[in-house]
């Protein structure tokens, strides 16, 4: 018995040892493939392969989430890549798990200075923890200085900071680069140059200090030294990357496109014909509108690796681009075969989405990105452009208070802002937006986050957002004042041409506007608002037989693009309709629902169709027969507008209340549920919460302004009656001016209506 139980005792001694061996060999394993992660990682992030990096230090966090080399990859990997929050996110994480990597300590600090307000308190903290470990860390005193600056202390108490820093070690150059940005900040060039020499001379090897020198030579339009200076950085650093990129991005700026493609192809050379080099050779012939060279470099990588996604990515762009969705949905294909949780690639999908009006199916993506990354840059801005192509103003603001907290140097947010005060009529403040977004671009220097090449794109955009306030706003002069002068940057574009054009609309010079339409229609001749301002304003010329060959024409032009026909022949429909021609209408319509049965604004037209030959039921039939294979709240409205008009006002509240379900602020749901409520006096207190939330979501518009006017007569508040109905008057004439039209006279016809009953006793 004895000797049994010692070999049973010994047979479990083994196997708990073999067991611990076996646990220390995977726990060994586990150590070796992080660290591996984490040299690759630092190998890419030297290379400035940041997504690869990412990568790989992601890999090493997923095994060891208490790493904090790994975690310090990964903010270093972000903040290359412009994600704000995430990069914030992990430097949290790293000082907790590394207290003594200053580095990220300050790193931090700097970039809470950038929250709005900035968080000081918590950046004392950071800086009292630092000097605690390193009284004469440099970057600690840099980063007081700054906080110093954010609170608006006196400039000798910021300087004797910042000189402190540079005695430590006289020979830093990062340290007069700081230097210089203050006083750059400050407007005292001279100072600034004084001490970006400085920085070169005490260090002339390397290349950072005549890069600095370079942008900032740039920024003060001394363009020859600027290149001077970029040339000096590659002497000084042959092989350094920052140097080569920085003087290619600078011929870009200067549109010296050949230098540019030489600097580029010698980054390639420099890197050994990586695929991130020639990635950005590809970037640089996009960006200079070579789509067919870009195309060939892109195509070049995938061929030798069929799995770098960034090529197929910028692919899928380019496609997108030239309007080619077949061709987008085969790079996406691929994409999620190679990862079927590809963010680029479901943000590549949402944009075609959006450019197809599956705009639903667009927020369905959106939402998945969200719920797992609330902060992502590119969803939340599509969200935000899916929300005002919704008309969801309210919503799509929300999304805009969330982008700019999570990412405050992301200057585009701006032009979301504009475009949804654009969208809801609020062509004051769009105006205001305008002004504002003008202002912050002139004081915005290049960075990372905004190019040279971005902000010259922000301060276009901002020109045009402001002359299309103020075309809304009648201030005609002005506007064409802004849009002329986008023009005149942007010759090639057919969209500044298109808006110069609504000048000439409203000052009724048609002949100059179908001039500028035409041109635009040279530069892009799928650009449908230049087929669709032309076809208008040869209508009101009584020319329907030149709007239906310019039609044809533009239908011939684009057959290859199927995304434009059903927009076209909804056009051609248009125009017989114009013409009376009810038979030939409703063949344009119907072959318009042939090309895409989504298109809701032929429903709508087929239905007015229908309805002007008193079929209304066979109108009902087609809308019915879209809202039983896809419940949408537009498709609602509409059937209730049908049912309204038949008189059938059970049914038509019934489905302006299932519109109103799925979409709470629709508002031509709320708005006639709140007419039809108001007219039968049959719950007038819901009638004005619906009419007063229409008007909330568009104050610009004068049906709006005219609904809530009449709930406020039904109620016997003729005073209140008359001030709405007034607003709607004064928004309507205005409206009209704008398009050369008469104004609704069933306006005036109501506010006289109020203004008499003023005083009479209720009857």
């Amino acid at each position: 018995m004895r000797v049994n139980e010692c070999h049973r005792f010994l047979s479990r001694f083994l196997f708990v040892i073999l067991i611990l061996g076996f646990g220390t060999f995977i726990s060994s394993c586990s150590s070796q493939a992080k660290e591996n992660h984490i040299k690759r990682g630092e190998e890419f992030l030297e290379k400035r392969k940041f997504q690869e990096a990412v990568m790989e230090f992601r890999a090493a966090a997923d095994i060891d989430e208490e790493s904090g080399e790994a975690r310090w990859g990964l903010a270093r990997s972000y903040e290359h890549l412009d994600q704000f929050v995430d990069t914030v996110q992990e430097l949290r994480k790293v000082v907790e798990l590394l207290p003594d990597n200053l580095d990220a300590k300050v790193k931090l600090g700097n970039y809470l200075l950038v929250f709005s307000p900035p968080q000081i308190d918590e950046t004392a903290k950071i800086l009292e923890d630092v000097f605690k470990r390193d009284p004469n860390f440099i970057e600690g005193h840099i980063l007081k200085a700054s906080m110093l600056s954010v609170q608006g202390k006196p400039e000798p108490e910021v300087l004797e900071v910042l000189n402190y820093a540079i005695s430590l070690d006289p020979k830093r150059t990062e340290s007069y680069v700081s230097l210089s940005r203050f006083y750059g900040k400050n407007e005292k060039n001279a100072e600034a140059e004084e001490a970006l020499k400085k920085g070169i001379s005490v260090n002339p090897a390397r290349a950072i200090g005549y890069i600095e020198y370079a942008r900032f030579l740039s920024q003060s339009s001394r363009f020859p030294e600027a290149e001077q200076q970029f040339r000096k950085a590659i002497e000084a650093e042959p092989k350094n990357i920052e140097a080569h990129d920085s003087l290619a991005q600078f011929y870009v700026a200067q549109k010296q496109f050949d230098k540019a493609e030489v600097a580029y192809k010698e980054l390639v050379t420099i890197e050994e014909n990586s695929p991130e080099s020639r990635m950005a050779l590809g970037n640089f012939y996009g960006e200079i509108n070579r789509d067919a060279d870009a195309v060939e470099v892109y195509r070049s990588i995938i061929s030798e690796n069929p799995e770098y996604v960034r090529a197929r990515h910028k692919l899928g762009e380019i496609y997108l681009d030239r309007k080619e969705p077949d061709l987008v949905q085969e790079q996406l294909d691929k994409l999620f075969e190679i990862n079927d949780r590809d963010a680029e690639a479901l943000i590549l999908r949402v944009r075609l989405n959006l450019f197809q009006n599956k705009t639903e199916e667009a927020v369905a993506d959106l939402e998945e990105i969200l719920k797992k990354n609330p902060n992502q840059k590119d969803a939340l801005f599509y969200m935000t452009q899916a929300k005002i192509n919704l008309g969801q103003i309210e919503q799509a603001r929300a999304f805009i208070g969330d982008l700019s907290k999570y990412h405050p140097e992301f200057l585009r947010v701006n032009l979301l802002k504009i475009q949804a005060s654009l969208s809801a009529g609020e062509s004051d403040l769009a105006l205001r937006q305008a002004n504002e977004l003008l202002q912050t671009v002139s004081a915005t220097e290049p960075s990372r986050e905004n190019s040279a090449e971005s902000i010259a794109d922000l301060k276009i955009r901002a020109l045009t957002a402001r002359g299309l306030a103020n075309l809304q706003l009648g201030n005609i002069a002005v506007a064409q004042k802004d849009l002329s002068d986008v023009a005149n940057f942007t010759p090639n574009s057919a969209s500044a041409l298109v808006n110069l054009a609504k000048i000439h609309v409203a000052e009724r010079n048609l002949d100059e506007a179908l001039s500028l339409y035409e041109r635009a229609l040279v530069i892009d001749q799928s650009n449908f608002d230049a087929v669709s301002g032309m076809v208008s304003v040869l209508l009101r010329q009584n020319r329907s037989a030149d709007a239906h060959s310019r039609v044809d024409l533009s239908i011939r032009q684009n057959s290859r693009f199927a995304i434009i026909l059903p927009a076209l022949n909804y056009l051609k429909a248009d125009v017989f309709m114009a013409e009376g021609k009810l038979n030939e209408a409703e063949a344009a319509l119907k072959k318009t629902i042939e090309l895409d049965e989504n298109y809701l604004p032929a429903y709508s037209s087929y239905a007015a169709l229908l309805i002007e030959r008193g079929q209304t039921d066979a109108a009902l039939a087609q809308f019915k027969n879209v809202v039983d294979r896809k419940p949408s709240a537009a498709v609602y409205t509409l059937i209730g507008i049908l049912e309204e008009s038949r008189t059938n006002k059970p049914d038509a509240e019934k489905n302006y209340r299932k519109a109103l379900e799925i979409e709470p602020n629709s508002p031509i749901a709320a708005n006639n549920l709140a007419w039809m409520l108001a007219s039968d006096k049959t719950n007038l207190d819901e009638a004005l919460k619906l009419a007063q939330s229409t008007v909330s979501q568009d104050p610009n518009n004068a049906g709006f302004y005219d609904t809530l006017g009449w709930v406020y007569y039904q109620k016997g508040l003729e005073s209140s009656a008359v001030e709405h109905f007034r607003k709607a008057v004064s928004l309507d004439a205005a409206a009209a001016a704008r398009g050369g039209v008469s104004p609704n006279p069933e306006y005036r016809e109501r506010l006289t209506l109020a203004i008499n009953a003023i005083g009479k006793p209720a009857a």
